[in-house]
């Protein structure tokens, strides 16, 4: 087998992986978030920890695919990835066009309901500051 081929395939195989790791992290995104409005601290935890050790899989997935795309001559962006399937014979272009089509509408998902956790956290955190009567006076903030 080629190198080339060797690649694609190496490609081909993250896609799909990832796509499995961003399904479980849009699941463990809405976990953390009924975590907060529950205010299950316990729960949270765990739920944190298991966001925290996909994080570092996902990097290292995504490094690892821009140097595969740069090593086959293309860039390391969704046009090279595109480039790439356009080597493919047809059946196989339609599924890796799909598969990329579902990975990159799960990062997108996943990015608002991380940006949706943060706002939750936001006005929880807000909340409390004021309950317990900590926030700061206005004169010293800018």
């Amino acid at each position: 087998m080629s190198k080339k081929l060797e690649q694609v395939k190496l490609l081909l195989r993250g896609i799909r992986t990832d796509s499995e790791r961003y399904r479980q992290l849009h699941n463990l995104l809405k976990a953390q978030r009924l975590c907060m409005i529950r205010r299950a601290s316990d729960a949270l935890i765990t739920v944190n920890a298991d966001i925290d050790r996909l994080y570092p899989l996902l990097s290292s997935s995504g490094r690892l695919r821009r140097e595969t795309l740069l090593s086959l001559g293309v860039t390391a962006d969704g046009v090279g990835v595109q480039q790439v399937f356009s080597w493919l014979p047809p059946v196989q272009k339609a599924a890796a066009r799909q598969a990329w089509q579902q990975l990159t509408t799960s990062v997108t998902e996943c990015k608002r309901y991380n940006e949706k956790n943060g706002e939750l956290l936001t006005r929880q955190h807000a909340f409390v500051q004021t309950f317990l009567g900590l926030e700061s006076h206005f004169i010293y903030h800018p």
